[in-house]
């Protein structure tokens, strides 16, 4: 399964003829392939806790609130508040996923351009 999103998501990166001919060119744009940002899991983690808290304690509280101004609490800020605790521990759930796309991307260009610059050698 792995395999079959990392062929679906990540592009195959082939050395061809005309990269190494261009590279050859500008062989100082090549470290440029693996330009790297850093990624922080620890904040990811923060918010998806802060948002399956928020999701978690918005439900249970409606369940305190029967009355005409619970009725309103119900319907308008717990379920508001549910929501944002919702989105916000789904995005925190997207970007670890792009996260580690972004990881596995980081080691494919390290090995593409290894390979090019294996290929550039070997034409000296």
């Amino acid at each position: 399964m792995k395999q079959i999103l990392d062929d679906f998501l990540l592009e195959k990166l082939e050395v061809t003829d005309e990269i190494i001919y261009y590279y050859k060119k500008y062989p100082e744009k090549l470290d440029l392939i693996i330009d790297k940002e850093h990624f922080d899991y620890k904040y990811l983690s923060y918010f998806f806790i802060f948002g399956l808290a928020l999701t978690i304690i918005s439900r249970l509280l409606s369940y305190f609130f029967k009355d005409i101004w619970g009725e309103f609490i119900n319907d308008v800020i717990l379920d508001v508040s549910s929501e944002l605790g919702i989105a916000i521990f789904g995005g925190a759930i997207t970007a670890y996923l792009l996260g580690n796309l972004q990881k596995r991307q980081y080691k494919e260009n390290i090995d593409f351009r290894n390979e090019i610059k294996k290929r550039l050698n070997a034409d000296k």
